[in-house]
C-alpha cells in the first residue's frame, strides 16, 4: 500500500497494481498505464468505469439509446462481446430493452466471474451467420490492431445483420482526463486510460472494407468530463447542444452499421451466336446450291 499526501486532504491510499484484473483496486491504482492488457483488458476497465458515479449514468444513456438503434433489427439470436454488458445484465433487461428472444454475453478473459461466456475474441467460437444482432463493448480497444476481431465479427453476423459498436473517443476531453490526470480530481475516469482507443472515423474505414453499410455515428457522454452525479445531470441541455455541434469531442460513440454481402451473379458470355431463323435462303452459299423441301434436286432427277 503506498499512501499520497495532499495539501488540506485526508490521506488516501493508492494500491498498486495486482496481477489480477481488480476492480475495486484498480479505480485508485497509481499509474493505470502499468497494468498489462494481458491482466486488464481495456473492455473490462470500461465496465469498471461505467460502475462508477458518472458511468452509471452514461450507462441508462448508453443503453437507451442501443435500445433505440436495435428496434429495427430483426432476428431472434443477439450476441453481446464485452465486460460491459453484464454490467448491464445486472441492472437492465437485455430481453425488453433489445426485444430479442435469445441473447448471449461473452467477454475476455481476465473479468471477474459471472454469467458471460470467456472466450477468445480472436476465435468466437460461434458459428457462422448465426447472430442477428451483435452488440460490440468496447472490445476493439483491447487491440492496437482489431483487425481479427472485426473479421470474427463479421464472421458469426448473418447477411443484413445489425452491428453496434461502442468506443471511447481519442479526442475527447473524458479520454484526455483519464490519460494525463488519472490521479488527481478527475481520476474517476482512469479506468478509460487502458486499452488502444481508435477514431469512429479509422473504424468507419475498416467497416466499410469488410462491406458494411453506416447508419449511423451518434455521440453519447457529454464533452465535461464530470466526476459527480450532480454535475452531469446539471448539464443535460449541454450534452444535447454538444451532439449536434460539438460531437466530435464526446466521451463516446456507438456505430450502427449494416452487413452487406454482395452475391456474385451468374457472368454471362461477351459474344453469342445469333439465333437460326426457319426463313428461306435464296442463291447459293460456299458453292452449294439451295434445295427445297420437298423436291429433289437437279442430280437426282438426272
Amino acid at each position: 500500500m503506498v499512501a499520497r499526501r495532499a495539501r488540506g486532504r485526508p490521506v488516501r491510499p493508492y494500491p498498486s497494481p495486482t496481477p489480477r484484473c481488480n476492480p475495486e483496486e484498480r479505480l485508485h491504482a497509481v499509474s493505470p498505464s502499468s497494468v498489462s492488457l494481458n491482466e486488464c483488458p481495456a473492455s473490462v476497465a470500461a465496465a469498471d468505469w461505467y460502475r462508477g458515479p458518472v458511468g452509471r449514468l452514461v450507462a441508462a444513456d448508453l443503453v437507451a439509446l442501443l435500445a433505440r438503434r436495435a428496434e429495427t433489427a430483426f432476428g431472434y439470436h443477439a450476441l453481446i462481446l464485452g465486460e460491459a454488458g453484464v454490467e448491464f445484465e445486472s441492472r437492465f433487461d437485455w430481453h425488453r430493452q433489445l426485444r430479442i428472444g435469445h441473447h448471449v454475453l461473452a467477454g475476455p478473459p481476465g473479468g471477474p466471474p459471472g454469467s458471460r461466456l470467456s472466450v477468445d475474441l480472436d476465435a468466437l467460437p460461434i458459428e457462422s451467420e448465426a447472430a442477428d444482432l451483435v452488440i460490440a463493448l468496447h472490445v476493439l480497444e483491447d487491440r492496437r490492431n482489431p483487425h481479427e476481431i472485426l473479421r470474427e465479427i463479421d464472421r458469426s453476423l448473418r447477411p443484413e445483420g445489425r452491428l453496434l459498436l461502442v468506443g471511447v473517443n481519442p479526442a475527447s476531453l473524458l479520454h484526455l482526463s483519464a490519460r494525463f490526470w488519472p490521479r488527481g480530481w478527475l481520476r474517476c475516469h482512469a479506468p478509460l486510460a487502458l486499452g488502444h482507443h481508435h477514431p469512429a472515423w479509422r473504424v468507419v474505414d475498416w467497416l466499410r472494407v469488410l462491406g458494411y453499410r453506416i447508419e449511423a455515428i451518434e455521440p453519447i457522454g457529454g464533452v465535461a468530463p464530470w466526476c459527480r452525479e450532480r454535475s452531469y445531470r446539471r448539464c443535460e441541455r449541454m450534452r444535447r447542444i454538444s451532439g449536434d455541434w460539438a460531437w466530435f469531442l464526446n466521451g463516446l460513440y456507438v456505430i450502427d452499421a449494416t452487413r452487406r454481402v454482395l452475391r456474385p451473379s451468374r457472368p454471362k458470355p461477351a459474344f453469342r451466336l445469333p439465333s437460326l431463323v426457319g426463313q428461306p435462303v435464296r442463291g447459293e452459299v460456299a458453292g452449294f446450291r439451295r434445295q427445297t423441301l420437298g423436291q429433289p434436286s437437279r442430280d437426282a432427277q438426272r
